[in-house]
Order: structure tokens, then sequence, then C-alpha cells
């Protein structure tokens, strides 16, 4: 592993710049919003705060990095943003299992975009399947910051969609640095597409 941390600071601020990237561009795609508001955390929050009822985490990782992106949110939020999908008479009429169904699928393919941006690296990661828990679980979660012997660290944001704003939050582990050294200098294209949700 390459401990060098020369290049550190430009690789954390380049990974949260793809997730980031990934989750905002993978909401535009799956709600009636076209412009999606990216916000950041107060300066006050604290990580290991509850930051919604509801929250579902998936896990991308390879030889490089580990990245588990989590998506908390409440379930009027999720209602509102699955009735694009599933239709109905109202939000309120989602059901609850459905609209955690469109958050995991969310969070599905928010890591398969960040798998996405990685092959344009030719870096292979995979995907482990979403799961769902109680917002409270947040605050046994380990956020604290390290630079050895993996270099972990988290972020923090919010998504905006219309009237709808769900938390994102990110933990990523840098595992060896000289495999992502072509990571700082890669621009992400931001490119429109309009893939759509599968529910199996």
């Amino acid at each position: 592993m390459n401990h060098d941390p020369s290049h550190l600071p430009a690789l954390k601020a380049k990974l949260i710049e793809l997730v980031r990237f990934a989750s905002a561009s993978r909401l535009k795609v799956h709600t009636d919003c076209e412009e999606i508001s990216t916000g950041d955390m107060p300066e006050s929050f604290r990580p290991g705060k509850v930051l919604a009822n509801n929250m579902v985490f998936i896990l991308t990782s390879g030889e490089p990095c580990r990245v588990t992106f989590k998506a908390h949110y409440n379930l009027d939020v999720a209602r509102a943003l699955a009735l694009r999908i599933f239709g109905g008479a109202s939000a309120q009429a989602i059901s609850e299992r459905r609209a955690v169904d469109y958050m995991k699928e969310y969070c599905n393919l928010v890591a398969g975009k960040i798998v996405t941006l990685f092959e344009d690296l030719q870096i292979n990661l995979g995907t482990s399947l979403p799961q769902q828990a109680r917002g409270f679980y947040e605050v046994f979660a380990d956020y604290e910051e390290k630079d050895k012997p993996t270099a972990s660290f988290s972020h923090f944001w919010t998504l905006t969609a219309g009237e709808h704003t769900i938390a994102c939050s990110a933990m990523m582990e840098i595992l060896d640095r000289k495999q992502l050294e072509s990571l700082v200098n890669y621009a992400i294209a931001d490119t429109a597409d309009d893939e759509e949700m599968d529910f199996l």
C-alpha cells in the first residue's frame, strides 16, 4: 500500500465530488424535478446525529477503496418520490413497502453510477445489496477520521427535489492510494441519461 500523504487531500476531495455527483444525478433521473439542489450540512452538524427516521445503505468496494453510501429519509418524503414510479391517487396511498423499495433501488443506482465512473479509470468495483435500517442506528456508526493504516473519512450533504429533501452520507476508505492516482485529475462528465428504475 502507498501511504504517501501528498495526494491524500486531493483524493478525498475527488471521492466526495464523485459520490455527490452520483447521488444527485440518480435522483434527478428518478424524480419529476428537472433541478436537484445539493446542500451542505450546517457548521454545527456532527457525525452520528440521527438524520431521519429511516435509512438505506449500500457498499461499493474494490481493491483501492470502499464507499458506504447512505440515504436518510422520512417515509412521507419517500412516498412523494415514489409516486412518480408507482402512480396512484396520492403520495400517501403509496405503501410503506413500496416507498422503502424505491429508496433501496435509488441507493442501488447510486452505487451503480459510482461503479460506472470508476470504470472510466479502468478500476473495477463491486456492490452489495441495499439494506434498510432504522435511522436511530446512525448513533452507533463510527465516523472517526483516520489517515493510516487505512485512510477513512466521511461526508454528509442534502439533496432537494422540489419540496422534498433527503440527507446523504458516505463513509469512504482509501485502501491503495497508488491505484487511485488517476482519480485526482478525473473530470466527471455531466451527461444526461434516461435510465429508469427496474423493480424486480
